[in-house]
């Protein structure tokens, strides 16, 4: 007859083991896919990847210049558009309204927002700047995007500042300070680690991200700058690609998704290297 304790003991051997065997098949399949997309991603990588736009259908060469290019420069305005708004609703939260009502609401807002499926905030997108204009285009899906990355930012900022020593910024009032040099000399540069985290990693968050752009920015399939009409992006090329009926076509795809994956590996990187840095 097994004791109490004895009883606790092998329920929590069980438990362990559990938990174990899942965490080993988490493991593994995220060990599958990123080892499949480094070994088809890098043997379709070349430099005419980088330099070319993409060749007719069928037609084998080319590359993904166009994809690029369009890819960055929807993530820079989406990030020009999200940061600014997402770090000042975080000091607001943080600094103004902190222990009210209102900030309470936000937050809880802000974390459904985190939630939300991003076609959802695609299809929200297109009613409301793709469709009363008629056509796709490149600012739609940056402010696509952006709205993505607010919450994220928001939250990351509000929960920085919320760590920075209130004494802080007493001192700065017993000085004189007025309180927006206060936020930006003193706190600000308290959490400045912490909110370049969070940007940092909202830009890895939408980096891969397809749906969106499909109502939004849609596609193109040649070489465009302009954000007034649609442009092309990488992750709808990949999804393009990938659904197209020619191995070429599969081939730039897995390159490209290599390619995301370590850009998004980078900043996940840099933004865990920031924080144990800055809060060791």
């Amino acid at each position: 007859m097994m004791t109490r304790e004895q009883v606790r003991k092998t329920e929590g051997y069980i438990a362990l083991l559990l938990c174990t065997l899942a965490a080993l098949g988490g493991l593994f399949w995220l060990v599958f896919i990123l080892g499949d997309v480094l070994v088809n991603g890098i043997k379709a990588l070349s430099p005419a990847l980088f330099l070319n736009d993409p060749a007719p259908p069928g037609v084998e060469g080319g590359g993904l210049r166009n994809a690029f290019i369009g890819q960055l420069m929807i993530t820079v305005f989406a990030t020009l558009i999200g940061v600014p708004v997402g770090v000042l609703g975080g000091t607001f939260l943080a600094e103004y309204a902190r222990g009210r009502r209102i900030a309470r609401v936000i937050s809880v807002l802000s974390d459904i927002m985190v939630s939300v499926p991003s076609i959802v905030i695609g299809t929200f997108i297109y009613a409301v700047l793709v469709k009363p204009v008629g056509h796709f285009n490149g600012w739609a899906g940056a402010v696509a995007l952006a709205i993505i990355m607010i919450p994220v930012v928001l939250r990351t900022t509000e929960n920085m500042l919320a760590l920075v020593p209130w004494t802080l910024r007493e001192a700065a009032f017993a000085l004189g300070a007025p309180y927006y040099k206060v936020i930006t000399q003193v706190v600000y540069r308290g959490a400045a680690a912490g909110i370049l985290t969070g940007v940092l990693l909202s830009i890895a968050r939408v980096a891969g991200e397809t749906a969106p752009l499909l109502f939004t920015s849609f596609n193109n399939s040649f070489f465009s700058l302009n954000m007034k009409g649609p442009i092309a992006s990488l992750t709808v090329t990949i999804f393009q690609y990938a659904m197209g009926p020619y191995d070429d076509w599969h081939a730039q795809a897995w390159a490209a998704a290599f390619i995301i994956t370590v850009f998004i590996l980078i900043l996940t990187i840099v933004g865990r290297a920031l924080i144990k840095w800055r809060y060791r």
